[in-house]
């Protein structure tokens, strides 16, 4: 039987089980030590990768901590139950009234050791009454089932006032659940570890390379805040004489000297079989079990990535569940590297079957990102224009774009179809120069291309009619012809708004039966942008033959529409603003009516000269709100600028019915002075957008594409008719009205 020795004994005052100083040059989470000190703490776990502190924190608590202190730093040699076994005995002994007779001396089975031993181990440790702290470092060799019982039995059974703490890449103790209710288990990870931006400048500062906010920022990012990484990072600025002047960071685990320290700290603890599977999914930024099976050809690699994680925590997981996971960016980089010197052609292989999984998976942002890392444009190309169309009327223009952008430029431009989704992406940010380009770019591809595909001429020829600000009979016929020759789906949908909303323009009966096909294919096809369009001019067409019964209620359903799919704010949403806007003022709800007034206002500011039908049957609907409101400054501006349209489309016999009665309208109002939010006019709402932000006038006009002066000359009258004499009262007063949101916009210049 092992015997206590009692008392503190040579062993601590020795220095076999004392604690180690904390390492110099780090910086140290104080949240971290915080949450090690709780009164209530019993157990604490401690799990990170090597390199981010975690004996460091450990030895910065326990030096803290008025309690008798027991450090064992654990070996290979202690996966065996016996040393392991005692190793504990003694350590509690220095630091406790531990008493160990019961324990056995010699060897046991593993059986015995677990329905006895950790039994009878947890039972005397539970008996102690003196406080202690034991602390089990690297605690990630420990593997064997006789030893596990040990640290299991031990952890659960620490009696109130005493503290056991396990440090290391992984924690040994599966089920700490009944720890974890009853509120005594400490559990830090690695984004508890992890340093922030301060903490980076304080390591840098530390190694004598100084370091401004933004570059503190950067090394945070690119390191992934891995400690040992922010000090590679500063080594590199030294030995580039970067100490006093810091650049760009360009750390990347490619160098030498980041992949000779991720091999010894990281890598150097898997199996040449763990080792060769995470080299060859490094090209992946998402992992996960089945993705893994697939680009590798085998069926066990969900079971590899979760022994990688639970022996040396070289992966974080993405999910609680623990199904998918990524690799530190600097261990990919390096790994990457290495198989792109062993097996170059195994890279794009990669990548190849990545987005094939991917699109059968139905994730075709990740499967085009593959497909172009493996220089399959074939392949890119046709997932960006099969799935353009429903980015495009579910509102993700900026993905479509980025879409786009990834593959090679003089590919896109021989391409008609890849034009036209570069189009569809300026028009959905309201960019009405970038579109005449791309409309352009795409015809001449057409042009060039006998063999061509006929839908992607088609389809341009739509979007120039969409996008038409001219003579309406020229749009009208080009939608037709769309019309006749595209096959249902999203893009015929489009081409029955365009054919419709010309119709109705121009005053043709057909308009209502067109929009309704429109509506229902955008529905069948899930194009809500197409469905929204549609209905909100069927709805405009209802208010102009006076029947409110069939608009109102039109309205209602555009609206959730648009709002169940985060498209209220959009440019192209202007029609379905303005027509809130109406419906709330015809029945009743001036509040309502006014908020949508303002967002239509500033969402025409983006559209811009982008589609003329859009821009008149907005301001028509928003001429006709101001009417309603009583405010008929806000209905002359809107008329004003829709003769300013109507004056390039002479032939838009219904919209220029709607102005004649509207003026009718306005003519017996009560008069007012022409100032007043409302009586702000396009041109200077766009100028109004830039004013909370730190651009001078001359950088706003280049911005606008205008002169200074005229910036200048805009200014004035913003001010005067916000009733302002200075740039920041005019966009406080801007705010108050609702012309500008409250926090200002997002770009500061």
């Amino acid at each position: 039987m092992m015997r206590a020795r009692g008392g503190h004994d040579d062993a601590v005052r020795g220095g076999r089980f004392a604690a180690p100083q904390p390492a110099e040059g780090l910086a140290l989470r104080p949240r971290v030590l915080e949450r090690l000190s709780s009164p209530a703490m019993q157990v604490g776990v401690v799990t990170a990768p090597a390199g981010y502190g975690k004996t460091s924190h450990a030895a910065a608590w326990v030096a803290g901590d008025g309690r008798p202190v027991a450090w064992i730093d654990l070996e290979a040699g202690h996966d065996d139950a016996l040393a392991l076994l005692t190793d504990l005995v003694a350590a509690l002994t220095s630091v406790t009234d531990f008493e160990g007779f019961c324990l056995p001396a010699g060897g046991a089975t593993a059986d015995q050791y677990a329905t006895g031993v950790a039994a009878a181990l947890g039972r005397a440790v539970r008996a102690c009454t003196v406080p202690f702290v034991l602390v089990l470092d690297d605690v990630h060799r420990v593997h064997h089932v006789s030893a596990t019982d040990l640290v299991g039995s031990l952890v659960s059974t620490v009696p109130a006032g005493s503290g056991v703490l396990l440090v290391g890449r992984a924690c040994p103790v599966g089920d700490l659940s009944r720890l974890r209710v009853d509120s005594t288990v400490v559990e830090v990870g690695v984004d508890d570890l992890a340093l922030d931006a301060p903490g980076v400048a304080v390591i840098l500062a530390r190694m004598g390379a100084e370091s401004s906010v933004e570059h503190a920022s950067s090394v945070a990012a690119e390191t992934e805040r891995w400690p040992v990484g922010v000090r590679l990072a500063g080594l590199a600025a030294l030995a580039d004489g970067q100490a006093h002047d810091p650049g760009p960071l360009t750390l990347s685990g490619r160098e030498a000297s980041v992949a000779d320290c991720l091999e010894s700290v990281w890598l150097w603890g898997l199996t040449d079989v763990e080792r060769d599977f995470l080299t060859r999914v490094s090209p992946l930024d998402w992992l996960s079990g089945p993705l893994c099976n697939a680009v590798l050809d085998r069926h066990d690699a969900g079971e590899v990535l979760h022994n990688v994680v639970r022996d040396q925590l070289l992966l974080i997981p993405l999910d609680r569940r623990a199904d998918a996971y990524r690799m530190h960016g600097l261990l990919r980089d390096a790994l990457q590297a290495e198989l792109e010197r062993t097996d170059p052609r195994g890279v794009q292989r990669v990548h190849r079957k990545a987005s094939a999984w991917f699109e059968a998976a139905g994730d075709v942002d990740r499967a085009v990102r593959h497909a172009v890392a493996a220089a399959d444009f074939d392949r890119a190309e046709q997932l960006v224009v099969e799935h353009a169309p429903s980015l495009y009327t579910n509102g993700r223009y900026t993905t479509l774009g980025r879409w786009v952008e990834s593959l090679p430029r003089d590919r896109v431009v021989r391409s008609p179809a890849l034009c036209l989704c570069a189009a569809l992406t300026v028009l959905g940010l309201g960019q009405s120069e970038a579109l005449s380009v791309w409309l352009r770019l795409g015809e001449h591809a057409a042009e060039s291309s006998p063999e061509a595909d006929p839908v992607a001429r088609l389809c341009l020829l739509d979007l120039r009619s969409t996008s038409n600000t001219g003579p309406v009979r020229p749009a009208l016929d080009d939608a037709a012809a769309a019309c006749r020759g595209l096959p249902p789906g999203i893009w015929h949908a489009a081409s029955c708004l365009a054919y419709g909303v010309w119709s109705f323009t121009a005053g043709d009966d057909r308009a209502v039966a067109v929009l309704t096909e429109g509506a229902e294919e955008a529905g069948v096809f899930g194009a809500p942008a197409l469905e929204a369009y549609c209905d909100a001019v069927l709805a405009m067409i209802a208010h102009t033959q006076r029947d409110p019964g069939r608009a109102w209620p039109l309205v209602a359903r555009v609206r959730r529409l648009a709002a169940d799919h985060g498209l209220e704010r959009a440019p192209g949403m202007a029609i379905v603003s303005a027509m809130h806007a109406l419906a709330s003022a015809s029945t009743g709800d001036p509040h309502a009516a006014k908020d949508s007034w303002q967002l239509a206002r500033t969402q025409l500011a983006q559209l811009k000269d982008l589609s003329g039908w859009a821009n008149v049957q907005t301001r028509v609907a928003l001429a006709h709100t101001s009417v309603l409101l009583g405010d008929r400054i806000g209905a002359e501006t809107m008329l004003r600028e829709v003769r300013e349209f109507l004056v390039r489309q002479p032939d838009a016999t219904q919209a220029h019915k709607q102005v004649a009665g509207l003026e009718e309208l306005v003519q017996s109002m009560r008069r007012h002075s022409a100032i007043g939010p409302s009586a702000l006019t396009t041109a200077e709402l766009r100028v109004l957008h830039f004013l909370p932000t730190n651009l001078s006038l001359a950088e706003i006009g280049t911005r606008l594409y205008v002169s200074r002066f005229t910036v200048k000359t805009h200014c004035g009258s913003i001010y005067r008719k916000l009733g302002c004499r200075t740039r920041s009262e005019a966009v406080e007063a801007a705010r108050r009205s609702g012309l500008l949101e409250a926090e200002g916009p997002a770009d500061r210049g």
